[in-house]
């Protein structure tokens, strides 16, 4: 039997990239050797090369061999543990960023699919160790192993039947968050589509998918919807109400309210809107 060995890296910093790795590296493991049960604060996938294992998520056991990956996500209870008699060796990625999730839907993991053999094989092995050879400290290293994980990831993808709409669903969600954390900025649809990742057509299309509308339409809305909290809620002057909510016209926010509720903005202060 090969004697055990452990490659790792853990990143000292986690830099504010959209994807960005965490962790990696390579393991043959010694017999029994396991981790958790726990949770992770990150996406983390493995890929078996060689010997067995289990791997528990979620009050479900797979017993795993060579040419398998199991993925784990965050906040998600996990356990895995080499087999006594023939334990695994395994490459691994630990991950997270705004485009994780993204990508991710794009592949054939999902809640119900935690556990793959991917076609890729011995190119995913590769990818993995590539990941793990840029590692490094420092921007220029985060930017070089993000950019071989998403590599990787699209392997995966490649590999596997793309889900096309749980991915629009994702896009969608990931602007409308983006949206509801900003919108009392001066924000655009240019800046939301950056912020998911995706063009101003594919972010249209997301949007009308999942929400039924544009994304102006939907940052209009937001906006709206706040201001009428303020008006009810609150003593500032209408035009204070405005800038709140990220109008810098206030004879436009007026137009838009009315054009959304059906009243002017002191017509709803003063009862038209109670109830609404």
């Amino acid at each position: 039997m090969a004697e055990d060995f452990k490659y790792s890296f853990k990143a000292e910093e986690r830099e504010a990239l959209s994807l960005v790795v965490y962790n990696a590296g390579f393991q043959k493991c010694p017999p029994g050797y396991g981790w958790g049960p726990g949770v992770r604060d990150h996406y983390l996938l493995h890929y078996v090369v060689s010997g067995r294992g289990d791997y528990e998520i979620e009050d479900r056991t797979f017993v795993l061999g060579a040419g398998d990956a199991f993925l784990a996500w965050p906040d998600t209870p996990i356990y895995y543990r080499a087999d006594e008699a023939e334990p695994w060796e395994y490459y691994w990625v630990g991950f997270a960023g705004p485009s994780a999730r993204l990508f991710l839907a794009q592949t054939p993991f999902d809640r119900r699919t935690p556990v793959l053999h991917p076609a890729a094989g011995e190119t995913l092995r590769q990818a993995l160790l590539d990941i793990y050879k840029a590692r490094g400290s420092g921007y220029s290293s985060a930017v070089r192993m993000a950019g071989y994980l998403q590599a990787m990831l699209g392997l995966l993808i490649e590999n596997g039947p793309r889900r096309g709409e749980e991915a629009l669903t994702a896009y969608a969600r990931q602007g409308a968050a983006f949206i509801q954390r900003n919108y009392s900025r001066p924000i655009g649809v240019e800046e939301v589509a950056r912020q998911a990742g995706v063009s101003r057509s594919y972010l249209y299309r997301a949007f009308q998918e999942e929400f039924g509308c544009s994304p102006s339409e939907y940052l209009c809305r937001h906006r709206i919807q706040r201001a009428c909290q303020l008006l009810r809620h609150s003593t500032l002057a209408v035009g204070a109400v405005a800038t709140s909510v990220g109008f810098e016209d206030p004879f436009y926010f007026s137009r838009a309210f009315r054009r959304e509720t059906g009243l002017s903005p002191s017509a709803y202060r003063n009862g038209g809107g109670r109830g609404a």
